[in-house]
């Protein structure tokens, strides 16, 4: 909290230029205050949430952490000699999550405008074990699940979210939106990009075991497209002018990329082109430093042209 406290007012507003903390409510609950205020702090922000959204503004509401409110409802819960429920929680535990969670929507407002609120609850299980009820019921309501790892963030690859764990279900209700306001093989694009994750991850394991030099140059151009997914399309630099966002239609040009270069590599171990020619072509390096360019849609149209004559020139 003292750390937001801080860096806030020294970060810039994109849209107003004013100090971000202009337009930040922090609600903060700290363990030596009563267990009713730490029950009562989820429902404020969610009340002061909806103050402006009635005025017509899209609000983000963070709770942090939904565990440490639940553990409050458990305490008061047992003072009040209430049934418990499963590990000691309320009986009435989903019930509330739900009610919470339900407060999140968009509405037109009596005052004409449209507001909305996006909220986003974070789960700190002991332990880190989310088959605990608070961790359960909330994935069971919420449906998205972005599960933050401890080896990313010491590998300093932000956002820290594990690709492999996280999930969404409403991937199918996305798909014509995407296709519609995206690009018609978006989804089968993402697709694509999750299965050479997945990809990486079994390879890993052999990596481990026999080292990277046991592995077919099939296998190690996987590995090299799996790292241009992470460090190209998954990793992102919040406090950076260009990369701290990414239009959809970018973010489909930088994995048609992507797929281009798989592609070409593909072909180029079965033409029997070493695997050291086409890792360091010059257009890859290029790739990687146009997401931080101020023309990055330039250099991302012209990184593709590159890359096709750059492959051509080794005869793929």
């Amino acid at each position: 909290m003292t750390e937001v406290l801080t860096e806030f007012p020294a970060l810039e507003d994109p849209k107003t230029g004013d100090p971000l903390m202009n337009r930040t409510v922090l609600i903060a609950n700290t363990s030596n205050m009563p267990v009713a205020a730490r029950e009562a702090s989820v429902y404020t922000g969610m009340t002061i949430a909806e103050y402006y959204r009635d005025m017509g503004y899209n609000v983000s509401l963070m709770a942090d952490s939904t565990s440490r409110w639940a553990e409050a409802m458990r305490e008061i819960s047992s003072r009040l000699e209430e049934m418990p429920g499963e590990e000691g929680y309320p009986a009435y535990l989903a019930g509330r999550l739900s009610e919470f969670y339900e407060r999140a929507c968009r509405a037109e407002a009596l005052c004409g405008k449209e507001g909305s609120i996006s909220v986003i609850g974070a789960v700190s299980p002991p332990g880190g074990d989310i088959s605990e009820p608070v961790s359960q019921n909330t994935l069971r309501i919420v449906r998205v699940f972005w599960a933050l790892d401890t080896k990313l963030r010491e590998r300093r690859h932000f956002p820290a979210i594990d690709w492999l764990t996280s999930y969404s279900l409403y991937n199918k209700q996305l798909a014509q939106w995407y296709t519609d306001e995206v690009a018609a093989d978006f989804p089968a694009l993402r697709e694509w990009a999750m299965l050479t994750l997945q990809r990486e991850s079994e390879l890993q394991e052999i990596v481990q075991l026999v080292g990277s030099d046991a592995l077919p140059d099939e296998q190690k151009a996987t590995l090299e497209v799996s790292k241009m997914i992470r460090e190209i399309f998954l990793q992102q630099n919040a406090y950076h002018p260009v990369d701290t966002y990414s239009p959809m239609s970018r973010q489909y040009v930088m994995l048609k990329l992507i797929k281009q270069y798989a592609d070409l590599s593909a072909k180029a171990v079965q033409a029997g082109v070493p695997l050291d020619k086409f890792e360091s072509i010059p257009a890859r390096q290029r790739f990687i430093r146009a997401k931080l360019e101020t023309n990055i849609d330039d250099e991302l149209k012209a990184v593709g042209e590159d890359m096709d004559a750059q492959f051509r020139a080794l005869g793929v």
